[in-house]
């Protein structure tokens, strides 16, 4: 009998259609998109004119929080569900390899995510249209381009670390925590070198390493290539206002050509965003595959 890694992923994607797991999360997901662009309206001053571009950057805000939520409630369980269910005894007792387990079970969840959140855009699409009219294709690709490539990329992460644990408690903690210190905790630390470096806040110029450790932060990957498609800035929550910077100022004074001495580094242009995220769905998975090949399955 031959059997593969793809075995195990068409079983799992079949699963996950069973037990309604992707029908949750297309419902969810739909759910917040709707309720996200019948409100975007109220993220802007009441006499700005929203249009689909500053809508869907309303959206993108939201869901920074959404998305990465969905992915890693998708992938979580992946390979710790089966560990702690005796099931995974059962897949090692075919022509299994480990690898092949952790392999079937990323690309199984990949496909359960990547169709939910596909799904999801799709009903956003007509929706934007009747609501704000519209949208440029192109915008339009790259804001769904960007939210599928986030979304994949939690999707990794939570695989990894369902992989790399044995208890569904510490699955959740791993990637639910690695998820809360990228939204509470990584600015702040940032912030906190740059002072010990430099002995003050970073303002409106400084140094573009700063930047550079603010990117690598998936999250700001993904604002970053968001804001690009659209045009439009997409705004991180929460908002942290420790960099020493007037309110006053305006925005395109803010933008990262004007903040860095002399030409933009290649590291910080927009497509080194792409390289943050996929390294962030991929490394963590090879890191739980090393640590579920050598650990002990009981």
């Amino acid at each position: 009998m031959t059997a593969t890694w793809k075995d195990v992923a068409r079983k799992d994607f079949e699963d996950a259609v069973r037990s309604k797991m992707l029908w949750g999360l297309i419902t969810v997901f739909v759910a917040f998109l709707v309720m996200a662009l019948l409100s975007a309206e109220q993220l802007f001053p009441d006499r700005v004119t929203v249009d689909a571009a500053m809508a869907l950057a309303g959206v993108a805000m939201l869901g920074q929080l959404f998305v990465p939520g969905i992915a890693l409630a998708a992938g979580y369980m992946a390979v710790v569900g089966e560990r702690r269910s005796g099931s995974l005894h059962v897949l090692l007792s075919y022509p299994f390899s480990r690898l092949d387990i952790v392999t079937g079970k990323l690309v199984g969840r990949l496909l359960v995510t990547g169709t939910a959140l596909t799904v999801g855009y799709a009903v956003a699409s007509v929706l934007v249209v009747t609501l704000y009219g519209a949208p440029n294709v192109g915008a339009f690709v790259g804001f769904v381009a960007a939210g599928i490539l986030v979304g994949l990329t939690f999707t990794g992460l939570a695989v990894g670390g369902s992989a790399a644990t044995a208890t569904r408690g510490r699955a959740m903690g791993l990637t639910i925590g690695s998820f809360m210190g990228m939204v509470f905790f990584w600015k702040p630390i940032i912030v906190g070198l740059y002072y010990a470096v430099n002995g003050s806040l970073p303002g409106i110029q400084a140094d573009s390493w700063y930047f550079l450790l603010k990117r690598l932060n998936p999250l700001e990957a993904f604002r970053v290539l968001t804001g690009a498609a659209l045009n439009e800035e997409v705004a991180p929550v929460p908002e942290f206002p420790l960099e020493d910077i007037p309110t006053t100022t305006p925005p395109e004074r803010l933008e990262l050509a004007n903040r860095v001495a002399g030409e933009v580094p290649f590291y910080l242009e927009d497509w080194a965003s792409v390289i943050v995220l996929v390294a962030w769905g991929i490394i963590p998975v090879v890191l739980g595959y090393w640590r579920f090949e050598r650990s002990d399955l009981e």
